[in-house]
């Protein structure tokens, strides 16, 4: 169990490592108690590498007992402003989550967005799901929905 750990420890290390040397916005995405908050962890980095056209975010959890980890990619095929300082964003996505059975799935991010001060954006999204869940059985379809508030610093 303790290798097993250890590897995927690593492996998600260099997932965001490697990324991170070249991201134009890095920040952090929180669970919200409605929904299913976020695959794996609650809590995830956020992040949008200059590179690729979307956005990512990851988060693990790893324990004695237990370990999670989820990843996130959206590509914002729409966005725009709403009124005043309020935008939207959304786009089709992808997450794989891992909490006592891996989830592979599609999602729909659909988020509003602030610039309080230039490199600051404060958001909030939904997300519905479509998954196929992998433990002791295969099951498909698993509907669900993710919901996140977070923030991101733009460089």
């Amino acid at each position: 169990m303790r290798t097993k750990t250890l590897i995927i420890a690593i492996v998600l290390i260099l997932v965001v490592a490697v990324p991170m040397t070249f991201a134009t916005g890095v920040g952090a995405a929180f669970g919200l108690p409605f929904g299913g908050g976020l695959p794996g962890s609650n809590v995830m980095l956020s992040l949008r590498v200059s590179q690729i056209p979307f956005l990512m975010g990851l988060g693990f959890s790893i324990g004695e007992t237990e370990s999670s980890f989820g990843f996130t990619g959206d590509w914002w095929m729409a966005k725009g402003n709403l009124f005043s300082f309020f935008n939207y964003y959304l786009g089709p996505g992808f997450y794989v989550g891992y909490q006592n059975e891996l989830f592979l799935g599609g999602r729909l991010p659909i988020g509003i967005n602030v610039y309080p001060i230039k490199n600051l954006e404060l958001f909030l999204e939904l997300a519905p799901t479509l998954a196929v869940g992998i433990g002791d059985a295969i099951t498909f379809p698993v509907f669900g929905f993710q919901s996140s508030l977070g923030l991101r610093f733009w460089f």
